[in-house]
């Protein structure tokens, strides 16, 4: 099964997916975490990546499936693509990349908080991790561009049957227990 897990930024999309990927043997695929870790090198494109992380402005997709194509071709299990595609173009290109290789998105959960709830949870994250690309104004910025590009998306999904709405408000455990059940996956 190959799904891709979407919402605003602090919607919990790294937890989740990480526990579907240890309890079902999915690849999690973070297109963040990839891109902040390529950012670390020393390179014209790494430096580039970085400058664009803390801008939290939308990243060149040829760059993110550059960065993350090696685990979608090469999950056995099937994936789950956290964070990407964040507009129709991307999902359109995504799904065309996809099926050049004979695969396909089975489906999209989407973890749905209010604004107020995301700007909390990305605040106290920002004490936690240290993140670069945490500062209020990259945060306000990635949820206009959520707000603005990514909800085309989900529209998208929806209209394919493929969307799974998910209450992203309760504790990870209940989140995690209604993706599941929602998933029809046995636990």
């Amino acid at each position: 099964m190959n799904l891709i897990i979407l919402g605003p930024q602090g919607s919990g999309k790294g937890t989740q997916a990480k526990l579907l990927a240890d309890k079902f043997g999915f690849v999690h695929v973070s297109s963040g975490s990839r891109l902040r870790e390529f950012a670390k090198g020393n390179s014209e494109k790494a430096k580039l990546i970085a400058d664009l992380l803390t801008t939290g402005e939308l990243m060149p997709f040829d760059t993110v499936m550059q960065v993350i194509e090696p685990d979608l071709l090469g999950a056995q299990q099937g994936f789950i693509l956290d964070g990407t595609p964040r507009d129709v173009m991307q999902a359109e290109y995504l799904d065309w990349y996809l099926g050049e290789h004979k695969l396909q998105i089975d489906k999209v959960i989407l973890l749905d908080i209010p604004r107020e709830v995301s700007l909390d949870r990305l605040s106290k994250r920002a004490q936690i991790e240290h993140r670069s690309d945490d500062t209020t104004e990259a945060i306000n910025e990635r949820l206009s561009i959520y707000e603005n590009d990514t909800l085309p998306v989900l529209d998208r999904y929806r209209k394919q049957g493929k969307l799974i709405e998910i209450d992203g408000t309760p504790d990870v455990q209940t989140i995690f227990a209604n993706i599941v059940q929602k998933l029809d996956l046995v636990s």
